[in-house]
């Protein structure tokens, strides 16, 4: 999983969640607890932030 800041900004991830190890998140994201991002998926908070809540779950 490829996890990086954009213009100051780190996502930040609750607890108990599944990212898978080809998933990418960047920028201001912010996701809540058990939340799961899957195989290929990717958050881009670069341009506007994402904010997910709880059991939020990101397929492609």
């Amino acid at each position: 999983m490829l996890i990086k800041s954009v213009k100051g900004k780190t996502p930040k991830i609750g607890e108990d969640c599944f990212i898978a190890e080809n998933a990418t998140i960047v920028g201001d994201v912010s996701m809540g607890n058990q939340c799961s991002i899957w195989f290929n998926a990717v958050l881009r908070g670069d341009v506007h932030f994402i904010k997910m809540g709880n059991k939020v779950n990101v397929q492609d």
